[in-house]
């Protein structure tokens, strides 16, 4: 098995990223944190109605609280507190592996980017397109920096 300690600073995100190879299970040892989950393709808000939505799983997780994120599951992690945050994660695999879910998008090629998000990306804008997105992408990101007081590079 594996294991992994998490330092968010205040205003902190894990941007979404998936473990390929294992399970992670969760706890919060300072602070709180906010976080989403995706289940596979397929779970919806209404059991078998797509056009319900998607089902996200978000949590507040406080300290010495536990959550699952299973394997391969797109998930992430948001202190949206001024304090740091602390979590262990540990694995059921030695090897868990982690992929960040707009860095693997964007590193294929034009053509797949453009497939991927249809009309919406003209093909000549596709690295303007890429360029726009920060590498760091979070709701709420913002609003705790000037909560918190805490100036962006």
């Amino acid at each position: 098995s594996g294991m992994a300690v998490g330092f968010l600073k205040g205003c902190g995100f894990n941007t979404p990223h998936v473990h390929p190879r294992a399970t992670e299970l969760q706890i919060v040892t300072q602070g709180v944190l906010q976080t989403e989950i995706l289940p596979e393709n397929g779970v919806f808000n209404k059991p078998g109605d797509a056009t319900s939505g998607r089902r996200v799983i978000k949590n507040t997780i406080n300290q010495f609280e536990m959550q699952p994120f299973y394997q391969g599951s797109v998930h992430t992690q948001f202190n949206p507190t001024c304090d740091p945050a602390v979590f262990v994660a540990s694995f059921n695999s030695e090897d868990f592996g982690a992929s960040q879910v707009a860095d693997e998008l964007f590193a294929m090629s034009p053509n797949v980017v453009i497939a991927a998000f249809g009309e919406a990306v003209d093909g000549t804008d596709i690295d303007k397109f890429k360029s726009a997105i920060p590498a760091s992408i979070a709701k709420g990101v913002e609003e705790c920096l000037a909560k918190c007081g805490i100036k962006k590079r």
